[in-house]
C-alpha cells in the first residue's frame, strides 16, 4: 500500500466518521415514538436547507467510506475466500448507507422540490423515515461489521493487533446497530484507523501474501 494510498484511505476513513455524525446533527430527525408535530417540524420549509446539508454531508460520508474500504481490501489476503467476502460485505454496507441516507431525507427532499403542494402525510412520512433508518442502520451498520470482522480474521500480517482486535470487538458490536447505540462505535473506529493510516502513510508496505 503505497504513501498515497495511505493517505487517500486515512482521509476516508476520518470523513466517513465525521461527516456521517455532522450529517445526523444537520439533519435532526424525529426517532423513537412518533409525534405528529416532530414530524411536522422535519417537515417544515424552515428545515429544508438543514435536509439539503444532510444530504450532502450522507453523500461525502459515503464516498469517505468508499475510500476507506478500497484502500483497507488490500490489507486482506488476496485471492482469498475472506478477500471475496470482505468485498462483498463492504459493497453492502456502502449501498445499505446510501440508500438509508436517500431514504431517511426523501421525506422532506420531496416536500422541497414540490413545494407547497405536496402534502404528505405525517404518519406516512415517519414510515419513510423510519424505514430508511432500517436500511441505513440494519444494511449499512450491520454489514459494515462484518466487513470489520472479515478484516480482522484477514489481516494478521498488514495490520497491528490492537488495531485488528479493536475492529473484531467493534465489528460485533456493528452487528446489532439496528439498536442505534451499537452503531457509533462504527463512527470511532473510522476515526481511530483513518488517524492511523494517515500517521503511518511514510511507509510503505510490501504487498499481501497471495494465495492459489
Amino acid at each position: 500500500m503505497t504513501q498515497r494510498e495511505r493517505m487517500v484511505a486515512g482521509v476516508g476513513g476520518i470523513g466517513f466518521a465525521v461527516l456521517t455524525f455532522a450529517g445526523f446533527a444537520a439533519a435532526s430527525s424525529p426517532g423513537g415514538t412518533y409525534s405528529a408535530s416532530d414530524v411536522a417540524d422535519y417537515m417544515a420549509k424552515g428545515h429544508h436547507t438543514a435536509v439539503f446539508i444532510a444530504l450532502v454531508l450522507g453523500t461525502l460520508s459515503v464516498l469517505g467510506l468508499i475510500l476507506l474500504l478500497v484502500g483497507l481490501r488490500e490489507r486482506v489476503t488476496e485471492g482469498t475466500f475472506l478477500a471475496n467476502v470482505f468485498a462483498t460485505t463492504s459493497l453492502v454496507s456502502i449501498t445499505g448507507f446510501a440508500v438509508g441516507w436517500a431514504g431517511w431525507l426523501a421525506a422532506p427532499l420531496s416536500h422541497a422540490y414540490g413545494g407547497s403542494t405536496v402534502i404528505i402525510d405525517p404518519k406516512v412520512a415517519y414510515v419513510i423515515l423510519q424505514l430508511g433508518a432500517v436500511i441505513f442502520f440494519g444494511i449499512g451498520g450491520t454489514f459494515l461489521g462484518l466487513s470489520l470482522i472479515t478484516l480482522m480474521i484477514g489481516s494478521a500480517q498488514t495490520l497491528p493487533t490492537w488495531l485488528r482486535w479493536f475492529s473484531l470487538i467493534v465489528g460485533v458490536l456493528g452487528l446489532v446497530s439496528l439498536a442505534w447505540i451499537p452503531f457509533f462505535p462504527l463512527l470511532l473506529w473510522g476515526l481511530v484507523i483513518g488517524i492511523w493510516l494517515l500517521a503511518s502513510s511514510r511507509k510503505t508496505d510490501t504487498p499481501a501474501p497471495q494465495t492459489t
